[in-house]
């Protein structure tokens, strides 16, 4: 059964909704670290326009590190997230992009938890990381991407030092849960290990010990959150390029 349409006033990057109380402004300056493990390589091809193509995919299991994921305006959050990764279908130096939503029918079955993440990778990084789960011990990934997500309007400043809870948008015209993206700033990959009591105390400390950040100015915020809006416009514009040449 589908869904009331909820009231949803999108504008400056602030987000309000109907009968939830406070706003959502967007995750400028705060990127979201998943991390990632499970991963199996799935060979495949496809055919377009008669002509065969490699149609390799990677696939793993995903959660926020050191931070939450909801859909505004419902409750739950993501606890396990399906991650699917592939290369980028042309040859190029684009960076990686990420893309969270959920799964086809998890807005009409009313369902909280079923969140999935596709990472699209360069090509020859894809090859790497491919290479690399050839061998039989396991990988885990992590990375950190600048993305259009939301936060309660009060929560930066209000958690200092907390845990971020990340949020899917809403469409403004359906009410139904947006698709959030994102451009990866940093990936990594490895084989499996646990730090030791002393490793993880030491980063505790490390953490502690790091200064509080300067408050910056009305001018450069303003100025940050013009660069971010830009850089966002792109990403756009990536996702919509990928899209017409997976066609």
């Amino acid at each position: 059964m589908n869904q009331a349409v909820r009231g949803v006033s999108i504008a400056d990057g602030r987000m309000t909704i109907d009968g939830v109380a406070g706003a959502f402004i967007q995750a400028v300056g705060r990127p979201l670290a998943l991390e990632a493990d499970g991963l199996a390589l799935v060979r495949g091809h496809v055919w377009r326009e008669g002509m065969r193509h490699e149609a390799d995919r990677i696939e793993g299991r995903a959660r926020p590190r050191e931070a939450s994921l909801h859909r505004a305006g419902h409750p739950g959050e993501a606890h396990d997230i399906a991650l699917t990764i592939r290369p980028f279908p042309t040859e190029g130096a684009q960076a990686p992009l990420l893309r969270l939503g959920l799964a086809g029918d998890a807005q009409e079955a009313g369902l909280d938890q079923n969140y999935r993440a596709d990472l699209f990778l360069p090509q020859p990084l894809f090859a790497d990381l491919g290479r690399d789960l050839v061998e039989k011990a396991p990988l885990h990934l992590s990375l950190s991407a600048a993305t259009d997500l939301w936060l309660r309007e009060a929560e930066p400043e209000a958690l200092p030092g907390r845990p971020l809870a990340f949020h899917l948008g809403l469409e403004a015209a359906s009410g139904r849960s947006a698709s959030g993206h994102g451009r990866v700033e940093s990936i990594e990959w490895g084989r499996a290990a646990t730090a030791s009591p002393a490793q993880q105390a030491q980063a505790d400390a490390a953490a502690e010990a790091d200064p509080e950040e300067e408050p910056e100015d009305p001018v450069s915020e303003q100025l940050r959150r013009i660069n971010w809006s830009l850089k966002q416009v792109l990403i756009v514009l990536a996702f919509l390029m990928l899209i017409i040449a997976l066609k």
